[in-house]
């Protein structure tokens, strides 16, 4: 058995029963099979520092094995017990001789202000108290401030669990700042100072205690005997809260949710029980669908892709969608539907196709056990939700995925419906025209390039990451190292903006220009989404990218093709536009001569620098 195949099965027995015990013997297996991770690509591997004021091991016990159940490929360094600061302070410690691409800080109350604090609290004043709240809140500051400036990770603080037990008991919140209300203080400015940080993210740890239950939280006798803060209960929520700013960093995160109908969006079946019959109102048991579907309008309004594949004549479903007074969810909001008697997994990857996303950014939503079988079996990258027999309990369900976070979401992401609805329209036309010249004119396409700046750069960030048909390297990028291009007078960073009279499509291209010398760019990257091509966008990014190299007295512009199993569709690019193949060591590179570089843009794009 290969070490994939082991560490495979190991993860299926977690699964299968995710008790401490098999988590803690999980990880024990994995480690002493001392695999090295050298072969999994760059975009799979994640380093992540812990920096504690307790004990903290088991939480990296949980961490790894919860990201290898994911498809991320973990190290994990700990920071020796209560040296968080040391391990900050000091730009020659371990944690920045680590390089981690995420770092996680949690600290207890007592380590920032002693352990006599509860004890002389109700002696304090209120101005006492002020300045206590921010003497923490500063020392906070202060060390992620450090911790920045020494790393680009990711930085991910917890915030403080407020206590269910305070001093003042029932009289605490009439108090000018009760003990609740000073860490709640807290909370709300580490929420405020970094609400606007692309770098910094407060993870909400009493959040996460309050769905646990804050008196489970901590094992009073294990915190005593080996100051440990977290019981074994509530390490797996702390874990399932930290993997989902990793899977959104490594931009594992899911795109779609692909929907059954009957039992699903509606109770009952319309094909026997009829438009009038279905189980859909403001009234029990109508009115749990009802509520379902304003869950999943929510998810759609944060620009998750909705989808349907059901099993069902399409003339009784499209009426409900359609026209069903209380369907929250209308025929717009379905990106694509598979509305037929054909297999499920048929369907599954022809929606796949059609949204031109990965399965494995898919999650399929059933009530049916059968088809839920059948589609782990057959198509396993996809998601598939073991609804409960309780319809009541869907919605719920659903909220415990924790399979759509991203680190920003951008105005592409909350106008993703619009899009897809938009690309319908364009599709429409497009079987209305006679020629394909027509169509393209007919769109009134209109294009800018824009230099990257913070508001572009999650955006960009995703393309980068994301990207795989339509990309020259498929070479990935944290947005901290493409913030640190941005500002680097030998690289410039360059991003495509298209629009149409159907919609806006918001950035859809990045070049990374690389400044070898002054006559020479090089190329490092230049990506397209796969939504927009055919309509010659990527030409005419590539005319601006060499207009702005000649005037700026370049005469080489050099490319370069990576191949890999996704990107064939761009392997002639640019010997299509005039580039010439030449050695470069043992890979092939393409060179521009832009003496004599002249491409005119597409006649149907109106190009400006926006």
């Amino acid at each position: 058995m290969s070490e994939s195949s082991e560490v495979a099965e190991i993860l299926r027995t977690v699964e299968a029963d995710p008790s401490h015990i098999n988590f803690w013997n999980a990880y024990k297996k994995i480690q002493n099979l001392g695999l090295n991770g050298t072969e999994i690509p760059k975009e799979k591997r994640v380093k992540v520092a812990l920096l504690s004021s307790f004990t903290v091991d088991p939480l990296a016990m949980y961490l790894d094995v919860k990201c290898r159940m994911c498809g991320l490929f973990p190290e994990i360094y700990v920071a020796p017990f209560n040296q968080f600061r040391q391990e900050i302070l000091d730009r020659n410690s371990k944690l920045y001789a680590f390089n981690p691409d995420a770092v996680i800080l949690t600290v207890m109350a007592e380590a920032l202000l002693g352990y006599d604090f509860l004890t002389e609290f109700p002696s304090l004043s209120t101005e006492q108290r002020q300045q206590d709240l921010g003497r923490v809140v500063d020392e906070l500051q202060n060390l992620i401030s450090e911790l920045t400036a020494g790393s680009k990770a990711l930085t991910l603080v917890t915030n403080f669990i407020i206590p269910w037990f305070t001093p003042s008991g029932i009289l605490d919140n009439k108090e000018g700042i009760g003990y609740a209300e000073f860490f709640r203080s807290i909370n709300h400015a580490l929420e405020s100072k970094y609400r606007e940080s692309g770098r910094v993210f407060i993870v909400d740890l009493d959040r996460l205690a309050s769905i646990h239950g804050k008196r489970r939280c901590m094992n009073a006798q294990m915190y005593y005997l080996a100051s440990l803060a977290f019981d074994n209960s509530f390490l797996p929520i702390v874990a399932d809260g930290a993997l989902a700013y990793l899977k959104a960093l490594k931009n594992l995160t899911r795109k779609s949710i692909v929907l059954d109908l009957d039992n699903t969006l509606w109770g009952g079946v319309v094909g026997e029980d009829g438009f009038n019959g279905i189980k859909l109102s403001s009234d029990p048991p109508g009115n749990v669908y009802v509520d379902f579907q304003r869950l999943l309008l929510s998810y759609h309004n944060q620009g998750v892709i909705l989808a349907i594949n059901s099993n069902n004549n399409i003339d009784e479903a499209m009426k409900v969608i359609r026209e069903h007074p209380y369907m929250v969810l209308r025929e717009k909001h379905f990106a694509a539907t598979r509305i037929n008697w054909e297999d499920k997994t048929k369907n599954m990857v022809e929606l796949a196709d059609e949204l031109n996303i990965s399965l494995d950014s898919m999650v399929f939503v059933d009530d049916l056990p059968q088809n839920r079988d059948k589609m782990r079996r057959i198509l396993p990258a996809v998601l598939v939700v073991d609804l409960p027999p309780a319809p009541y309990l869907y919605r719920q369900t659903l909220e415990n995925l924790n399979e759509f976070n991203v680190l920003a979401l951008t105005d592409e992401d909350k106008r993703r419906g619009e899009m897809y609805y938009a690309r319908r329209k364009r599709d429409e036309l497009r079987k209305e025209q006679t020629s394909l010249q027509d169509f393209l004119e007919s769109l009134g396409t209109k294009a800018a390039v824009l230099r990257a700046d913070e508001f572009s750069l999650p955006r960009i960030g995703r393309l980068v990451n994301k990207t795989n048909q339509f990309n020259m390297t498929t070479r990935r990028y944290t947005d901290a190292e493409l913030k640190e291009m941005i500002g680097r007078q030998d690289c410039s960073v360059l991003c495509l903006h298209l629009r149409d009279k159907f919609g806006d499509e918001g950035i859809v291209g990045v070049a990374i220009i690389r400044k070898k010398d002054l006559t020479t760019w090089v190329l490092d990257s230049f990506l397209m989404s796969c939504r927009v091509l055919g309509r010659g966008a990527e030409k005419a990014f590539l005319v601006k990218i060499a207009a702005e190299a000649k005037k700026a007295g370049v005469s080489s512009l050099i490319g370069e093709f990576i191949p890999t199993e996704k990107n064939e569709v761009a392997e002639d690019f640019y010997q299509n536009q005039g580039f010439h193949p030449f050695k470069d060591g043992d890979s092939t590179r393409y060179v521009l001569d832009l003496t004599k570089y002249k491409v005119d843009i597409p006649s149907w794009i109106d190009l400006s620098d926006g």
